[in-house]
């Protein structure tokens, strides 16, 4: 994924991996409703966010 990718959610912040997130960005986005629908090594793996709005984005779609 491309770290230089606009949010959709915002459109302002720029997408995050989790390599690139703070340890306190990823005390948040561990408390997000993601981490419910998705195992943590997937999450951690595929899924990019926005620090300014905390949208979370994958490569497929959220499944039910």
């Amino acid at each position: 994924m491309n770290s230089d990718n606009p949010c959709k959610g915002c459109g302002e912040g720029t997408l995050k991996s989790w390599s690139e997130l703070t340890e306190e960005e990823r005390e948040v986005v561990n408390r997000l409703p993601g981490a419910a629908d998705y195992e943590a090594d997937e999450r951690q793996a595929m899924h990019q966010w926005c620090t300014r709005c905390w949208n979370e984005e994958s490569e497929k779609p959220r499944h039910a």
